[in-house]
């Protein structure tokens, strides 16, 4: 593809920057990656990684002239950090973020006046492990990028990002913060702490005899615990719904067991395995 923007600056420069920063480079789509954090030493070796062309601890400095700039920080910074970049940034400058909640962080850039140039996003992409020594410049291919536009995002804006997201290799999918804060209530914050639950309440002395289906299901708990505090507390009302369905569920598959209705039970264990058999 051909140049998109001129200089971009990334926020945060971890795993999901830092696959950013790879797939733009290789795309080719930006003359610019500026990646800006607080640890200059893992800085230089995003740069190392071939991540970055240039990188800086001053977010000011970083984001000076930036047409994009893209906040992948934990969520409950990345309105200051976006207010912030944006006092330095072009005139026509896009701005957007990965954060895994939406209207909290749409509706302070708006109270901010920045509702114009904000366009949310979410790459529903990512790893248990965390750092950009883990990052990839494919890790974007085929996945979906939540897009979350509002009655005050400007037009071209809004094509710019999904144009963006496009040529890292994903899919685009427009969502009102509202919808999307549902949706990803569901299918991740849920299965976050569910996952979580269940590897705080094993026994470690078991940990010898956990096979993949406990490794499986535990797998995304090893994630970040500061950033999940702060996702869970910002989707607090739609993460609650979320559970309290599950919980019915649950008391659904209790009592099948506990009163050994068998032909119900394989009933549910392969509605269950159909369902999911939708994925492959």
């Amino acid at each position: 593809m051909s140049l998109q923007f001129e200089k971009v600056c990334i926020v945060g420069v971890g795993l999901i920057g830092g696959s950013i920063g790879l797939a733009l480079r290789k795309s080719r789509l930006t003359g610019q990656v500026v990646g800006v954090g607080r640890n200059l030493e893992k800085l230089r070796s995003a740069a190392a990684l071939g991540v970055l062309d240039s990188f800086e601890d001053n977010l000011l400095e970083g984001a000076k002239g930036a047409d994009l700039i893209v906040a992948c920080t934990p969520v409950q910074t990345i309105p200051e950090q976006l207010q912030q970049a944006h006092s330095v940034a072009a005139p026509h400058v896009l701005l957007t973020d990965v954060g895994s909640t939406k209207r909290s962080i749409v509706e302070a850039m708006e109270s901010l006046g920045l509702g114009k140039e904000f366009v949310g996003s979410h790459p529903m992409a990512g790893s248990d492990k965390s750092g950009v020594e883990h990052a990839t410049e494919g890790l974007f291919e085929g996945r979906t990028v939540i897009v979350t536009p509002t009655a005050l995002s400007d037009q071209d804006r809004i094509r710019k990002i999904e144009l963006f997201w496009k040529g890292l290799g994903a899919r685009t999918l427009s969502m009102s913060p509202f919808e999307h804060d549902r949706s990803v209530a569901q299918v991740s914050h849920l299965p976050h702490v569910l996952a979580a639950a269940l590897s705080r309440m094993t026994d470690p002395d078991l940990f010898d005899v956990a096979a993949s289906g406990w490794r499986s299901t535990t797998r995304v708990a090893a994630g970040d615990a500061e950033l999940w505090r702060q996702i869970i507390q910002e989707n607090r009302g739609e993460i609650l719904s979320a559970m309290r369905d599950f919980s019915s569920e649950w008391k659904r598959w209790e009592r099948i067991i506990e009163q050994q209705e068998d032909d119900e039970l394989l009933r549910m264990l392969q509605a269950a395995k159909q369902n999911r058999s939708q994925l492959d």
